[in-house]
């Protein structure tokens, strides 16, 4: 760990707050790591979590893979972001008039007017590929695209099926081969093997490795919208490859989009794959600029990135191992943690 320019005494207050939220029983693993200026600065589990402790990523899966790998077909030259979704899709599943409007830059931006949950075959479970994605491309929109902005699996999960028709693979080959081993994340991916399983934090009823998101296991665990495994250490090299800390995984054209809302203000702020200033989903507590991009996840999960301060800062918990709990005492606590962290900034 680097002496990078942080308030010591600041970051055991942020620690107490993860401690006392483990003692109520908020999680039961819980890791974070911290680097500033290119340098690791802080990183601690807790719980029955180590360092080493694979978490459910949840919809971070939309930025780090899904995200990530729109943008490298568009360095590719195999995609642009103006297409028109159905073009990908109605040769097999016929006109889809609704989605005629519909491009790829609206699923990654949350403003193609499609629902946050699909339609989805009464068995889901048992359907195959092509039944699921009959389900989803027949979801009716909520408003017409371009003119409204509303948090949607339903749009990340198209993505993922858009990449994998691109780029001729599944999206865990694409994410293996895109990003993991470019960077060295080796814990990180979909479909954790047995080896994996035992470090892995359970999620409430599922048992460890099966992916929380119900739609992203009806899917097999592969899916645009969720479905990645992972540990802090990985994702803080994620991060800083983003963030220009680190290798890149993509052109500084297109980091410069994911580090700015590509939206309207009128609609908040909302950029290639990740939330920006002006969205109430965007986890940055009251400290960190609004320069900041970064991205949560349902079973408890955040990854951020501040420019202004060269930050990032990953934290994952298994907050939904606990299924009576609404989420509310884990987002004030969130914000506390993420506020204390802003303050240990010499």
């Amino acid at each position: 760990m680097s002496h990078a320019p942080i308030s010591r005494p600041q970051i055991d207050l942020a620690d107490q707050i993860l401690q006392r939220a483990y003692a109520d029983g908020l999680f039961t693993h819980a890791a974070y790591a911290l680097s500033v200026r290119g340098a690791v600065a802080a990183r601690r589990a807790f719980g029955a979590a180590t360092m080493e402790t694979v978490f459910d990523l949840a919809s971070l899966t939309k930025p780090v893979a899904t995200a990530t790998g729109v943008l490298q077909m568009v360095e590719q030259g195999r995609l642009h972001l103006l297409q028109p979704v159905r073009k990908f899709f109605e040769e097999e599943y016929g006109a889809l008039p609704h989605l005629t409007d519909v491009e790829i830059h609206h699923l990654l931006t949350h403003t193609s007017g499609l629902p946050p949950i699909p339609k989805w075959p009464k068995d889901g479970a048992g359907a195959d590929r092509k039944e699921w994605l009959q389900a989803v491309l027949s979801t009716p929109l909520l408003r017409s695209p371009g003119v409204g902005y509303t948090y949607s699996d339903t749009g990340y999960i198209l993505l993922g099926e858009i990449l994998r028709r691109v780029s001729g693979m599944d999206q865990a080959a694409l994410f293996r081969q895109g990003v993991a081993e470019r960077l060295g994340m080796t814990n990180t991916g979909y479909l954790p093997d047995s080896a994996v399983r035992p470090r892995i934090a359970q999620t409430g009823r599922d048992t460890a490795g099966t992916v929380h998101d119900p739609r992203s296991r009806d899917m097999g665990g592969v899916s645009g919208h969720a479905g990645l495994f992972g540990t802090t250490d990985d994702l803080i090299k994620y991060a800083e490859a983003i963030r220009g800390g680190g290798p890149p995984l993509l052109s500084r054209a297109s980091t410069a989009r994911m580090a700015v809302s590509q939206i309207p203000r009128t609609m908040g702020g909302q950029s290639y794959g990740w939330f920006c200033a002006g969205n109430d989903f965007l986890p940055k507590g009251d400290l960190f600029s609004d320069r900041s991009f970064g991205h949560s996840g349902f079973t408890g999960t955040l990854l951020l990135i501040d420019p202004e301060y060269d930050v990032s800062l990953v934290l994952l918990t298994n907050r939904v191992v606990n299924e009576t709990e609404d989420g509310s005492r884990f987002l004030r606590m969130r914000r506390y943690w993420l506020n204390a962290m802003a303050a240990s900034l010499a």
